[in-house]
Parts: C-alpha cells; structure tokens; sequence
C-alpha cells in the first residue's frame, strides 16, 4: 500500500508550499501597509503598531502549525478513507462497493462531522489559551490541554474512516469515539507530536497515514474481541 502513503506526502509538499507562500504574501501586505500607515501617527499608537508587526509573524506561524494540521486531514480525507478500507481488506478479507448516492451521502457526513470537530477543536484551543494569563502554570497547563484536545480530535478523525465504511451515524460516531477517548487520543498524538514538536506539517500526510492504518487495526481488533 506504499503508493497510499507517497500520494498524500506530494499532495501534502504542494499545499504547504501554497499555504506558505499565501501566508507569506499577507505579512507582507500587512507589513507595508503598517509602515505606511505608522508615519502620520501618535508615539503610542505608533509603538503599538511596531509591536502588532513584530508579533504578527508569531501569531502566523502558531495558527500554521495548529491550523495546518486540520487543513492536511480535511484535504486528504478521500485517501484516507481509502486506505483505511485496504486496510480493513487486507485484514479481514472483505470488500467493500459503494454507490454515487452512498458516496454522496459519505461526503455529506464527513463534512458535517469536520465542521463540528474543527469549530469545537478551535473553541477549546482558544479557551485553553486564556490560562496563560498566569504566570508559568497557566502557561504548561495551556499547552498540555492543547495538545491533548487536538490529539483527540486528530484521533476522531483517524478513527471514523472505520464507523463511516460501517455505516454509522455521526452521533453513533462521537460516541462510540468518546468511549475509546484514550486510543483517539493515542493515535491522535502519534500525528501531533512531530507535527507541534518539529514542525511536522510537512510530514503531516504522511504521519496522518499511518494513524489511519493504526487506527484501522486498534478498531477492528478491539471490534472483534468485543465478538468473542
């Protein structure tokens, strides 16, 4: 299944170039426009715009590094899916068909369940990031919390390729996801680690790869003690 994997590391090496270029483009608008505008104006305001240039390339990189991830698993979601299906093929022998109707049905599920994850994903990042108004706790405690929920929902992800092939419902999903909260987790934070720690977007198609296929086997595996 190799060729499962390179295709996503391509794909992955043109969007984070766009991305970047864009990103790129926009500090460099707003930087001109800053110095521009900085001329005609009061010391305070001056200083403030000074220090809103000087920061902007920060807030930049982190929303890139915490957004990319997102971005990289809602683009290459349709290999995912089918990686997690050669997977389960190759383990359990079965095959699987799918309809035009049935992959619009999919389709429409995915989206509805990304665009809740992600809102919520987005949510509890920025409530997270409150705590670091104090001093050093706050600050570890922030960035512990952070990864944690996004490894969840990283791990969400991974894990609903298997409970869309099965045909359950996105509430059937979040729940039976909430149950194995600790394996999303895990499998989540095989895909954030290297992606937070080393600036791993690059790497994120790949990374995101293996966790699909970790959390296909996790899944079936735990499915078919449950059977016993």
């Amino acid at each position: 299944m190799g060729k499962y994997f390179v295709l996503p590391v391509i794909l992955n090496i043109v969007l984070v170039a766009v991305l970047m270029f864009a990103g790129f483009g926009l500090g460099g608008w707003l930087s001109s426009t800053i110095e521009t505008n900085t001329e005609n104006m009061n010391g305070w305001i001056q200083a403030a715009m000074v220090a809103v240039k000087i920061v902007l390339p920060i807030v930049s990189f982190i929303l890139f590094i915490f957004g990319g991830g997102t971005i990289v698993n809602v683009l290459m979601s349709p290999i995912y899916t089918v990686l997690s299906e050669k997977t389960d093929t190759y383990l359990t022998g079965k095959t699987f068909e799918s309809s035009a109707k049935q992959t619009l049905s999919d389709i429409k599920r995915a989206l509805i369940i990304a665009v809740k994850n992600t809102f919520k994903q987005l949510l509890l990042t920025v409530l997270c990031l409150l705590l670091n108004v104090i001093p050093v706790v706050g600050s570890i405690a922030s960035v512990v919390l952070i990864f944690i929920i996004n490894a969840y929902y990283f791990g969400y992800g991974f894990m609903d390729y298997t409970y869309e092939r099965q045909r359950y419902s996105a509430k059937e999903s979040n729940r039976l996801t909430y149950d194995l909260r600790y394996l999303a987790i895990t499998n989540g934070a095989v895909y954030a680690l290297p992606m937070y720690a080393f600036c791993g977007t690059f790497f994120a198609a790949f990374t995101g790869g293996v966790s699909t296929v970790a959390a296909t086997i996790s899944q079936l595996e735990l499915q078919e003690e449950n059977e016993k």
